[in-house]
């Protein structure tokens, strides 16, 4: 099963414990090969679940919690970000070519 990178941006205006839930979630979780939170309320995630899986995890989790969650393709990517950052971002778009 090939992995997917997908990016989560939370709503921070819900409540800090919905939000919390979802971070404790994404940090901790086996479904999560890789993950990272560079950017707040922003998690760049390695998977190989597909996209409505993790959507309905992450809305039973917090079911009041606003999120947009989207298969991204890293090897278009552009931005200032820190040089760890980067690497995560490059040795997932190196993979997927």
């Amino acid at each position: 099963m090939s992995n997917h990178t997908y990016m989560l941006a939370l709503d921070a205006n819900f409540a800090q414990a919905d939000l919390e839930k979802i971070q404790r979630y994404v940090t901790t979780s086996q479904d999560f090969t890789s993950w990272w939170n560079h950017i707040p309320m922003v998690f760049m995630l390695d998977t190989p679940l597909p996209a409505d899986t993790i959507s309905r995890r992450l809305h039973e989790l917090a079911p009041e919690a606003r999120f947009l969650l989207t298969e991204v393709n890293l090897t278009v990517s552009e931005g200032w970000l820190p040089e760890t950052s980067w690497k995560w971002i490059e040795k997932r778009a190196s993979a997927a070519v």
